[in-house]
C-alpha cells in the first residue's frame, strides 16, 4: 500500500508519543502541513521560528519527545538557537526543514529566502552541526527507512535529528506496509563492556567509605527517569541533587540531603559532597551555572559519571547508553549485598551556626516548609501590609504553595537562582537552562510545556512560569499563541526594571541594561483575548502575595493568568550575587 511520504513521516512522528506540532508555516512546508490533522496531529503555529523552537524544547521536556517544522533559511535558522539549546541540554526535538524541490537545487536556482548564490547546503551544515543526526529525503525509496533511523537516533540520545524534506517529495509514493513494524527505539549496548563496567561500579561502591549520589537533569527525565528512581531508591546513598534535578526526587526520602552548587551549598552539603570517596553523579554537567562558577572541589578521580551515551568511571571513558547501565546496575544489586550503608554524618565537633548533619538538614528543611505552610492559612499580619516582596523570603514562601505534579519554569536570572531556595514537592518538573542560558527561552517553553501536559494529562497538572521583565520583552509573542489555544498557565512577571544579572555582572547604572517599562498586564487585551479567558493581577507587598496565593479561585487554572509581582531593583537572590561576581572575574581572567 503506498502512501504519501509526509503522511509516513507524521505517522511516525505521532507513534513516537507527540501529538501537536510546532513550528511555522512557509510555502516550502504548505503541502507537508496539509497532513499534519489527517494523521491525528495538532497543528499548534507560533508566532515565530525562534518561539517555536523554544516551544518544542518546553513540549519534549514534559511529553519526552517533540516535532518542530520550519522552511529552509529564514525559517530554520531562527529556530537554530533553540535546537542549539536542546542539543546542549540532551532534549530531543525532530525538526522537519522545509526546502525547495529537488530541480530547483540542481539547477542551483536563484530562489527566495537562500542567499542567491544557488548553494543550497550552507544553511543545512548549520543545522547539521547541532543535531546527532542529519538527513535529506530525496529519494522516496530510502526516505521511510531514514526517517525510522533519525527518529530512533532521536529517542536514544536525547537530542535534535533534523530531516530536510525537498517540496516536490512530500506527495511522493512510499511504501505504507513499513508502518505495520513499529518505530524501534531500543538501545544496544556491547554486553560484555556494560558487565565489567557495573562491576566496577558495583565494587567501588561497595569498598568506598562514604559514597554519595549527585542527580542532575540532563537526559536523565527522558526514558530513563524511573530507571534513575529506581537506583536512588535501591541504593539509598546520601541523595543530593544539581541545580537541574530540582523536582526529580521525594524531598521527603529520608536519604534526600538537599541541593549541591559548589561552594554556594549549605556549608554541611558541601563539606559532604567534596569530601566524599566516591561521588557517583547521573545526568549532571558541571556547566559554570550549575557548578555557581566551577566553585565545586569534585576530581575526576573520586567521581562516576553516567551521562545518557556515556560513562566516565574515574576518568575512564565507556560509550555505553545510560539505560543499559542503570537496568544492570539494578538487576546487579542486591538486598544482601556485603555493603553496609551507614549514614554520613557531617563532623558537629565546631558546633558553629554553619555546620549540620545530613539528617539534621533534612529536619530543618522539613520545618521551614511546614512553617511556610501554616504561614500561609494564618491571617496576614499588619507587619507585613507594606513589606515588599524581596527574593529571599519569596522563594522559600514559594516552597509551600506548590503541589504535586506542578511544571515549574524558571527563567535564566533572578528565577532561574532562586528557585533554588524553593522546596519541591513529589513529582514536579523544574524546566530552566542551566547550560544554553537564552535569554526569553522560558515564553516559548511555556507554551510548549502547558500543551505537553494537556495533550498527556488532560488538565491535571499546573504549569508556572517565572520570569524577569526583561526577558518577557524577548518572547512576548507566545502568550498570544498560549491564549489562542486556550491554554491556562500561571505567568509570573518579576517586574524589577530591566536586566538584573547583567547589572550584577556589569554596569549596575548603565542605560543598555535598562528596558522599556510595559504595561504587562494589558497583553491579553492587546493579543485579542476576550476578558473572560484571562484574569491578571498587581502584587506589591507579601500581603498581596500571600492573599493570592491561598485564593481558592487563583489555584483553579481554569483560564489564562498573569500577575505583575514588583520587585526591587536592587534586590536579587544573594547565590546570584556571588555567581555574578564570579562571572565578572572570569568574563575579564587572562
Amino acid at each position: 500500500m503506498a502512501i504519501e511520504l509526509a503522511e509516513y513521516l507524521l505517522r511516525r512522528v505521532r507513534e513516537c508519543g507527540v501529538r501537536s506540532i510546532h513550528g511555522v508555516p512557509g510555502d516550502f512546508n504548505l503541502v507537508s502541513l496539509d497532513q499534519v490533522e489527517r494523521c491525528g496531529l495538532q497543528w499548534v503555529g507560533n508566532c515565530n521560528e525562534l518561539n517555536a523552537s523554544f516551544a518544542a524544547d518546553g513540549y519534549a521536556r514534559v511529553s519526552g519527545i517533540s516535532a518542530l517544522m520550519t522552511v529552509i533559511g529564514v525559517g530554520e535558522l531562527p529556530a537554530l538557537s533553540g535546537i542549539a539549546g536542546a542539543y546542549a541540554e540532551h532534549v530531543p526535538v525532530i525538526h522537519i526543514v522545509g526546502q525547495p524541490s529537488r530541480r530547483v537545487q540542481a539547477d542551483r536556482l536563484c530562489v527566495h529566502h537562500t542567499l542567491g548564490n544557488g548553494d543550497f547546503s550552507v544553511f543545512a551544515k548549520m543545522t547539521a552541526v547541532v543535531s546527532v543526526v542529519a538527513v535529506t529525503l530525496d529519494d522516496p525509496h530510502t526516505a521511510p527507512d531514514l526517517i525510522d533511523k533519525a527518529i530512533h537516533q532521536c529517542w536514544l540520545q536525547s537530542r535534535p535529528v533534523v530531516l530536510f524534506l525537498p517540496s516536490d517529495t512530500v506527495q511522493s509514493p512510499v511504501d505504507g506496509q513499513k508502518l505495520s513494524s513499529r518505530l524501534n527505539l531500543s538501545f544496544q549496548n556491547d554486553q560484555d563492556e556494560e558487565t565489567r563496567l557495573v562491576d566496577k561500579i558495583l565494587h567501588d561502591i561497595q569498598h568506598s567509605k562514604n559514597p554519595v549520589l549527585l542527580v542532575g537533569g540532563h537526559g536523565t527525565r527522558h526514558d530513563v527517569f524511573e530507571d534513575v528512581l529506581e537506583l536512588i531508591q535501591l541504593l539509598q546513598l546520601p541523595t543530593f541533587i544539581a541545580p537541574t534535578g530540582q523536582g526529580i526526587i521525594n524531598e521527603e526520602t529520608p536519604f534526600y540531603k538537599g541541593l549541591y552548587v559548589g561552594e554556594y551549598s549549605a556549608p554541611c552539603i558541601s563539606r559532604i559532597v567534596e569530601s566524599s570517596d566516591l561521588i557517583i553523579s547521573i545526568g549532571h554537567i558541571q556547566s559554570d551555572l550549575s557548578t555557581a562558577g566551577f566553585s565545586g572541589k569534585i576530581e575526576s578521580e573520586r567521581m562516576i559519571s553516567l551521562q545518557r551515551t556515556n560513562t566516565t568511571l574515574r576518568g575512564s571513558p565507556y560509550n555505553l547508553f545510560l539505560k543499559g547501565v542503570l537496568r544492570r546496575l539494578i538487576t546487579q544489586w542486591t538486598v544482601s549485598s556485603t555493603f553496609a550503608h551507614v549514614d554520613q554524618e557531617c563532623s558537629l565537633e565546631k558546633r558553629d551556626k554553619d555546620t549540620c548533619s545530613p539528617r539534621m538538614l533534612c529536619s530543618l528543611l522539613k520545618i521551614r516548609q511546614t512553617f511556610l505552610q501554616k504561614l500561609t492559612s494564618l491571617p496576614i499580619l499588619s507587619l507585613r501590609k507594606r513589606q515588599v516582596v524581596k527574593h529571599a523570603w519569596l522563594w522559600p514562601t514559594l516552597g509551600s504553595w506548590l503541589r504535586h505534579g506542578d511544571i515549574v519554569l524558571a527563567e535564566t536570572g533572578t528565577s532561574s537562582f532562586g528557585i533554588w531556595e524553593t522546596s519541591f514537592p513529589t513529582n514536579a518538573i523544574l524546566i530552566s537552562q542551566y547550560l544554553w542560558g537564552s535569554i526569553g527561552y522560558t515564553v516559548g517553553a511555556c507554551q510548549g510545556a502547558a500543551q505537553a501536559a494537556r495533550d498527556c494529562f488532560g488538565n491535571q497538572k499546573r504549569t508556572i512560569l517565572f520570569i524577569g521583565d526583561g526577558s518577557l520583552q524577548f518572547g512576548c509573542q507566545e502568550l498570544s499563541t498560549i491564549l489562542r489555544l486556550g491554554l491556562t498557565p500561571i505567568v509570573f512577571v518579576i517586574c524589577n526594571n530591566g536586566y538584573t544579572t547583567e547589572r550584577l555582572i556589569h554596569g549596575w547604572q548603565e542605560k543598555y541594561n535598562d528596558i522599556q517599562n510595559w504595561q504587562y498586564r494589558q497583553l491579553p487585551a492587546a493579543f485579542g483575548a476576550p476578558a473572560r479567558a484571562y484574569r491578571t493581577y498587581v502584587i506589591q507587598t507579601q500581603a498581596q502575595l500571600q492573599n493570592l496565593l491561598s485564593n481558592r479561585k487563583f489555584n483553579d487554572c481554569s483560564v489564562f493568568q498573569l500577575v505583575e509581582l514588583y520587585m526591587p531593583q536592587e534586590d536579587a537572590p544573594e547565590t546570584m550575587k556571588k555567581i555574578a561576581q564570579g562571572l565578572k572575574k572570569q568574563n575579564v581572567r587572562s
